[in-house]
């Protein structure tokens, strides 16, 4: 489950970026049955893919926010209304530009040394380092934060503002100083406070835990080492097609999985629904980058309105989704709006023609546009994980086609996605990506859709929108609905400009026999094995 944690704390999964269809996630647990817990079992989970090397701030896949809550620990997690709960800390306070978190004292590493509140502080140090080239720097802290920590406490210091900056902070495992050291130590191990440790790495095959017998540091209530039901032995598979999946879980050969599409209707009724949520699943990003034709704000618009987002939506989402309301979508939803339906270009193949023709972009002879002697084709890159993602890159190009436009694809699996458009200058080869980002709050929205471009930032395709960046700087200067509400008119404006036009946000469920869930609150969840 790609935005909470399967184990330990249902937290934010502030790294959640996900390629269109990227595995599950942003589910609220279902409450369990009360059977009888299994004594030192083993559970058996399924991803989709393979997580990628195992260290959190250099790697932003969403599959690995399934794997890391195993091994690791965060400062806060959030309940349904999103109210703060605390976890590695025990106090805080937040404004819009600071964090000051006391945090315990008793929780141990995985490798035996005792977590310091130097330690949570220097994993945030790690991310805003511009040496270290996180993946995560501007989107969980920004590099030019003030990181502060004393024996007890930990202050973080921006300048400037973020309402919601604890929902990222807050919620970054937090890795032990060993990990930090030498962050190959960690690529296919762990080494973390958390209730397991990781015992066996087969990339792209299975992953192993064992738990730590001596764990008992978890808020008041939360089940320790010694819990009767508590799984001695988690076995994480790495199973991508959907019936395998759900023929394992009816076999009981796995306790939990994430089934989707016509898979997921035959397993109603026969397994439980262990969690369920929604995430985005579709949506475009234009390139702005200079001489793209995609930079004219005119041309984005007449190629979304040559678009048939909700067919697009039906393809995307096997029939399973609707259109899209926002981009901040993941569980603990802070704020709830529709900025996409009233605010994205609505579909006029007609209109669009006219547009690209007024743009310069007319057709010749054959059919196809140009201008200048430059042809429209769009250099179109897509993760290659399932069938839906290819109908629907094959669908745009079709419906592209119809006016002109032609379509150079870039599918690719998930790991070479990310390094094509990660790789410095992608804005200036690429005219458009397949891109869902998955977010709890609207303010991480900033470090994908202005800044800096790689390697310097997550800007990918460039974006380039003055307006957006006013209205974003005055949202950060609210707190609580006054906050939601200003980001709300800031998204609507990336949407009138078609700088991201996402379209699909698509139901998810895990499935699961044999456990249930164990909660302290409304939240918290861990799994227990029941018989």
């Amino acid at each position: 489950m790609k935005a909470y944690k399967i184990l330990g704390l249902a937290a934010v999964g502030a790294l959640a970026l996900s390629a269109c269809t990227g595995g599950g996630g942003g589910a609220t647990p279902e409450a369990g049955g009360g059977g009888e817990p299994v004594v030192d079992g083993t559970l058996n989970f399924a991803l989709t893919r393979d997580p990628g090397m195992l260290f959190t701030p250099l790697n932003p896949s969403a599959v690995l926010s399934s794997v890391t809550p195993w091994a690791y620990e965060s400062l806060v997690y959030f309940d349904t209304d999103g109210s703060t709960k605390g976890w590695l800390a025990t106090e805080w306070e937040e404004t819009p530009t600071s964090l000051h978190f006391k945090v315990r004292d008793d929780a141990v590493c995985a490798d035996g040394t005792k977590l310091t509140a130097e330690t949570i502080a220097n994993n945030f140090r790690w991310i805003a380092d511009p040496a270290n080239s996180s993946t995560a720097i501007n989107l969980v802290v920004p590099a030019d934060a003030k990181i502060e920590n004393d024996d007890t406490s930990v202050t973080i210091t921006t300048t400037e503002p973020d309402p919601f900056r604890i929902t990222a902070i807050g919620t970054m495992p937090i890795f032990c100083q060993a990990a930090l050291d030498d962050p190959k130590s960690v690529a296919t191990a762990t080494n973390g406070t958390g209730l397991y440790a990781m015992t066996e790495a087969v990339t792209g095959d299975h992953y192993t835990f064992e738990r730590r017998d001596d764990y008992a540091w978890g808020p008041e209530g939360a089940p320790t080492g010694a819990t009767p039901g508590v799984p001695k032995t988690v076995v994480i598979s790495i199973v991508e097609n959907e019936s395998t999946r759900a023929n394992l879980l009816l076999s009981k050969e796995l306790n939990l999985a994430t089934v989707t599409g016509p898979d997921a209707d035959r397993l109603e009724g026969k397994v439980d629904v262990y969690a369920q949520g929604k995430l985005l699943t579709g949506g475009i990003l234009y390139s702005q980058a200079a001489d793209q034709p995609t930079s004219d704000r005119d041309v984005r618009i007449a190629l979304t309105k040559a678009l048939n987002l909700d067919e697009l939506m039906q393809v995307s989402s096997a029939g399973k989704g609707e259109r899209a309301q926002r981009l901040a979508v993941a569980n603990p939803q802070v704020c709830q709006y529709d900025a996409a339906g009233p605010n994205l270009p609505t579909t006029d193949v007609a209109e669009a023609e006219k547009m690209l023709d007024k743009a310069g972009w007319v057709k010749g002879s054959d059919g196809k546009r140009a201008k200048d002697g430059q042809k429209l084709d769009l250099e179109f890159a897509w993760q290659s994980k399932g069938a839906e993602t290819a109908s629907t890159a094959e669908m745009m190009a079709e419906q592209w086609a119809k006016i002109g436009v032609g379509v150079n694809h870039h599918g690719a699996d998930y790991g070479a996605f990310i390094e094509e458009i990660s790789k410095p200058g992608a804005a200036s080869t690429l005219d458009t990506i397949m891109l869902s980002a998955n977010f709890p709050v609207p303010s991480a929205l900033m470090t994908y859709f202005t800044g800096e471009t790689p390697p310097n930032g997550n800007n990918f395709m460039a974006l380039n929108n003055p307006k957006f960046d006013e209205l974003v700087a005055e949202a950060n200067t609210h707190t609580g609905t006054e906050a939601c509400a200003a980001w709300e008119t800031a998204e609507a404006e990336m949407y009138k400009s078609a700088d991201y036009v996402p379209f699909a946000m698509t139901a998810t469920s895990s499935f699961s026999q044999g456990i249930e869930a164990y909660g302290i609150d409304e939240f918290y969840t861990a799994i227990i094995l029941v018989k």
